[in-house]
């Protein structure tokens, strides 16, 4: 048995756990998005024509958890189908090796006047779709994945003729079997008019119902919810995510992070990362992820503006070529999995607690769990951990440690792949075998050993100034017991007696090597499914003092080292 250090599960802790009974909320759930702007520059090579570049960006991208990229391919001159991009051999290199690297490639269009062309086909934003369209029909096995409109149209923008310019696109777009995506600024709250509706642009955007809207309230810090307090990301942004996630669009949003020089972009200090570098901007990005969850806000993602002057360039302090990513990706292992009441290692049962311990897991402040319509959500500040990509109920998420529930469907099979999402970031794939049970009993001081987690008859706590007598009842709380009947259901807080389970494989217990009477075993009001207590009879006979219990469920045997006070 391997003990590690951390966040501990003490018994008033465990009783919070497991009769978990808060008001209901609904789950936040991590950002999936990771997007990278893409576009030529004349101090490096071009990411999409020349052969280094390309492969560097798409190798370092992938390794950095990039999952979309916004790439420019026009050219000014037409190419040798007449179409004005960038050669079309090297775009279908670009796009087909981004895609065996999991990434969607989304084709970066536009310019300030497009919006006053309105939907004319003669016009220069029609002309531009058509490019990509026809690429797209002369490239079949290497198609973009969609578009996304880049149109920034001043300080005085015509936000109507634009919201007009969306609409059309979208519907080209459709028709083409694209994705559409958008970039706007934190800023346009003016009020406008248009298809007969009067309200703020940026609420019309949201309802257009994009694939994507990038929301460019770019700052070099997260700041609070508060704006009284300063316009970090998260006031920027604040209004355009709560009205999304008002009208289900919440996974469409996308939080944009800058890291352009201002030497060259004109930007402020204060609007980009670029002097500050990766660990700084790793860190704002998970306070973003923190807050908004907090605030039982989600949001899509993130997109990076952009790869020359950011952590793919390689040539500025504090951004490397090669890294664990623009957002750090989260690192466990199968060593690291370990029951959260035994503190045992190696196979997981159905609704087992365990808890891994890892690096990047969740959010720098331990967040407890949530409950919402009667069962454990599963996602937490926005973490998810999956178990054959089923989400499991979260218990706790924190930086270095998470705590969940194995969903009862990892029975099936006799290993489970896990995989942990935080901030859009996925870690590898981690084999676990599984069991039939594996049982741990929660002991008082979290350890794994010692006095156990155990009530008397009375319900008051068993120690050593309370043991338990000779012929009265011993209340242990457990986890590992393995598949119920009836069947378990994931993160189900039970209400009542009437819904409770017991452990599908029979249940047997010793108290200092003398069989202890089993009269209950099971669930009990209150308490999440996953984790059971065991009502047991203390032998006549025992010594007085420490003496140690251990609990068998089918064929597998909790710890050793547990004991009961008894007199």
């Amino acid at each position: 048995m391997k003990t590690r250090h951390a966040v501990p599960i003490a018994i008033a802790t465990m009783v919070v756990i497991l009769r978990a009974a808060g008001a209901a909320v609904s789950p936040a759930p991590a950002p999936s998005v990771n997007a990278l702007w893409v576009y030529s520059v004349t101090s490096l090579p071009s990411p999409v024509t020349d052969s280094g570049a390309r492969s560097s960006l798409i190798q370092n991208g992938s390794a950095s958890g990039v999952n979309m990229l916004y790439a420019s391919v026009y050219s000014s001159t037409p190419n040798s189908e007449g179409r004005y991009l960038d050669d079309e051999i090297a775009i279908a290199t670009f796009v087909t090796m981004a895609h065996q690297q999991g990434m969607q490639v989304y084709a970066a269009l536009g310019d300030p006047d497009w919006p006053s062309y309105g939907c004319a086909t003669s016009a220069t934003p029609y002309k531009r779709f058509a490019d990509i369209a026809g690429y797209n029909s002369a490239n079949p096995a290497a198609k973009f994945d969609g578009i996304i409109l880049d149109v920034e149209p001043g300080s005085n923008p015509d936000l109507a003729a634009l919201l007009g310019l969306y609409q059309c696109f979208q519907q080209q777009t459709r028709a083409a079997g694209l994705g559409l995506a958008a970039a706007i600024s934190a800023f346009w709250t003016t009020t406008v008019t248009f298809n007969q509706v009067t309200e703020e642009a940026y609420k019309q955007i949201v309802d257009l119902k994009l694939t994507n809207i990038v929301v460019m309230g770019y700052r070099n810090s997260a700041g609070t919810l508060d704006c009284t307090q300063g316009d970090g990301m998260v006031c920027l942004d604040e209004d355009i995510v709560a009205y999304a996630n008002s009208v289900s669009q919440a996974g469409a949003i996308l939080v944009g992070l800058n890291t352009d020089n201002p030497a060259t972009s004109g930007d402020t200090a204060d609007e980009t990362f670029y002097s500050m570098g990766q660990a700084a901007m790793n860190t704002a990005a998970r306070s973003v992820v923190s807050q908004f969850a907090a605030a039982n806000e989600s949001f899509g993602g993130f997109a990076i503006h952009n790869y020359r002057d950011s952590y793919l360039n390689g040539q500025l302090a504090g951004w490397p070529a090669t890294n664990s990513g623009g957002l750090p990706i989260p690192q466990f292992s199968a060593a690291s999995i370990i029951n959260s009441a035994s503190r045992a290692t190696g196979s997981i049962a159905p609704g087992e607690l365990v808890s891994i311990f890892g690096q990047n897991l969740g959010p720098e402040t331990p967040q407890g769990l949530q409950v919402a319509n009667g069962k454990v959500t599963a996602s937490l500040a926005g973490v998810t951990v999956l178990f054959n990509g089923i989400p499991a109920p979260m218990v706790m998420a924190y930086a270095t440690q998470v705590n969940v529930i194995v969903p009862f469907e990892a029975q099936n099979g006799p290993t489970v792949t896990m995989q942990l999402q935080y901030a859009g970031l996925v870690s590898a794939a981690v084999t676990v075998p599984v069991a039939a049970a594996a049982p741990g009993i929660f002991t008082a001081n979290s350890s794994g050993s010692g006095p156990a987690a155990a009530l008397n008859q009375d319900y008051s706590y068993n120690n050593s100034a309370n043991p338990a007598a000779a012929g009265s009842a011993l209340i242990l709380y457990l986890t590992g017991a393995g598949q119920t009947t009836p069947a378990g259901v994931d993160g189900s807080v039970n209400a009542d007696a009437g819904a409770l389970a017991r452990p599908a494989l029979p249940v047997t217990a010793e108290i200092a090597g003398r069989a202890a009477t089993v009269l209950y075993a099971g669930n009990s009001e209150g308490i999440v499914s996953g984790a059971i207590q065991v009502n047991l009879l203390v032998p006549a006979g025992l010594a007085s003092g420490p003496q140690p219990v251990t609990v068998r469920i089918g064929a597998e045997s909790a710890q050793t080292g547990v004991t009961i006070a008894v007199r």
